[in-house]
């Protein structure tokens, strides 16, 4: 990776970055303020990220929230129209601690799409959300499932309700070994067990996992989700992004939202997934919308994770002498001007790690 693409990124920079590409597929920009009514998050807490809601007293008297959440809006000013209803945001959601008193304030752009959901528009968020990672780094992934194939193989073991969250984790976690217990706990017939634990097992490049998961479809549900995944990937392959898609069960949402392809994006060098998304008509259904939803987060605090900012942000250190100065700052230009990341100071260097110190002297750049 050359220094151009290592260039450190500024949260504002990825901002204005992200709404370009947003704007040049025809979403609409929504805004909307800091606060939102309070019933909206208490009625659908199980939809929240997690953390306290911070709420307070309007002048009017009606309780409201700091904004924690943004797709809940969009959903709720959302109608049911014959056009799709396609929105991009650039916003800031507040959070705070479930164990302290802290206060968060979390930067995120994202799409939704609103609307007649097909392959195509489930085909474009998707690509969407490889080009938001495409714009922060070189190196990234897009993990994909669909909850219609987990659906499909939870009904047909026949679980209870109040258990599927408990094997949904399991599924998340890859840990087989509860997944038997839940298994043989409820009675679930051996080929099924065998089948559920096989998911939570299932990662890899879309050609190798498409055969896997021919095998493992035991009714149309599951049938259906496996020929949408492969259609979706298809049409991301027309698109030369395809070679950044994997399929991975672990990427699982609540079943109680989301119903179709779900997916989570990685960058290099950030630990956690950078993006989260998917298909969510049930959330809908309970806003007495008949219209499908799909749509992504993409986090801005995250994306510092994977930034080198331990040398101030500069990857090139330049010393000089006060006493010689002309030329110096055409010298530090070319530089930048190059992708690399410039700190300039008089004096001896400092313990901070840089991957390359230059003293100027006499007109000239020299490596030390």
């Amino acid at each position: 990776m050359d220094l151009q693409q290592n260039a450190a990124r500024s949260e504002e920079t990825d901002l204005l970055r992200l709404q370009r590409l947003y704007a040049r597929y025809g979403y609409d920009k929504f805004r909307m303020s800091k606060f939102e009514d309070y019933t909206l998050y208490l009625q659908n807490k199980d939809f929240l990220k997690g953390g306290n809601i911070i709420t307070f007293n309007g002048p009017d008297g009606r309780l409201l929230a700091l904004k924690q959440d943004v797709t809940l809006s969009i959903v709720k000013n959302a109608r049911d129209e014959s056009t799709p209803y396609k929105v991009y945001y650039t916003e800031n959601v507040y959070r705070a601690s479930d164990d302290t008193n802290d206060i968060r304030e979390i930067p995120q752009a994202g799409v939704e799409y609103v609307g007649q959901v097909d392959v195509y528009a489930m085909s474009e968020v998707l690509l969407l959300a490889l080009e938001s990672l495409a714009t922060v780094s070189s190196r990234y992934i897009l993990g994909v499932s669909h909850m219609g194939f987990v659906r499909g193989l939870l009904d047909a073991a026949g679980f209870p309700t109040d258990v599927r969250r408990q094997v949904l984790a399991c599924i998340q976690n890859k840990s087989a070994h509860e997944l038997h217990a839940l298994c043989r706990a409820h009675g679930i017939a051996a080929d099924l067990e065998e089948k559920l634990c096989a998911l939570s097992t299932v990662f890899g490049k879309p050609e190798d996992c498409f055969p896997v998961l021919s095998t493992m479809a035991v009714n149309e549900a599951m049938r259906n989700a496996a020929r949408e995944l492969r259609q979706i990937y298809d049409l991301l392959c027309e698109t030369g992004h395809g070679d950044n898609v994997r399929i991975d069960f672990s990427v699982a949402n609540d079943m109680r939202y989301y119903n179709g392809v779900t997916f989570q994006g990685f960058v290099d060098g950030t630990p956690r997934s950078v993006l989260s998304g998917g298909r969510y008509d049930d959330l809908l259904r309970k806003f007495g919308r008949k219209s499908g939803a799909i749509g992504f987060a993409v986090y801005l605090d995250l994306l510092e994770y994977g930034r080198s900012d331990s040398a101030g942000g500069a990857d090139v250190l330049v010393l000089y002498d006060p006493s010689d100065v002309r030329g110096l700052a055409s010298a530090v230009q070319h530089l930048q001007q190059s992708g690399r990341r410039v700190r300039v100071q008089s004096g001896r260097t400092d313990e901070k790690p840089y991957k390359t110190i230059l003293s100027y002297r006499e007109g000239r750049l020299f490596e030390i």
